[in-house]
């Protein structure tokens, strides 16, 4: 099972150019979402899926899940505003890619080691606060699945976006 969440998860992320590609100049505006917009239902179907993976990767007690997944929640709530930082910092490296300057690249590339430095720590923060109300074992493991869809994630963003130069 965790093998299909995962494999769904991978072909979200190859859709990911596609998903982040502007819109034709022709298209009808009315029917067509905003690169945001998409982006932001990209990151909620990329949660829920990182959510069946640990549901279905760790065993929990009624007692361990009441407590256990409103935590969890807010670990994806506060994970989802690094990711929105992080898909701000890209649109606009995007935007202004031909015409960086030093410092410019420079700032990009810093937000991009902000973000890693942040989703590190707040995997830390959460990997403690999971082991309080689930076996430190099973908090591991969500952190884990978390870690390995979150690079597989990023492998793929990054893989779309030119280096600066």
């Amino acid at each position: 099972m965790l093998k299909s969440g995962a494999g769904v998860l991978l072909g979200l992320l190859f859709a990911l150019p596609v998903v982040a590609a502007e819109p034709p100049a022709d298209a009808p505006q009315a029917s067509q979402k905003t690169t945001k917009q998409l982006l932001a239902e990209f990151r909620d179907e990329i949660q829920a899926i990182e959510t069946e993976v640990v549901s279905k990767s760790i065993s929990l007690t009624a007692d361990e899940a009441t407590k256990f997944w409103p935590l969890f929640k807010k670990f994806q709530t506060e994970k989802a505003a690094i990711i929105d930082d992080q898909v701000a910092a890209v649109r606009t490296y995007a935007d202004e890619y031909a015409d960086l300057n030093d410092e410019e690249s420079m700032k990009y590339v810093q937000a991009l080691l902000d973000r890693d430095q942040r989703i590190n720590a707040l995997r830390e923060k959460y990997l403690h606060e999971f082991a309080k109300v689930i076996a430190p074992g099973k908090a591991a493991r969500v952190i884990h699945i978390s870690r390995r869809l979150g690079l597989a994630g990023q492998a793929r963003l990054a893989n779309s976006i030119p280096l600066v130069h």
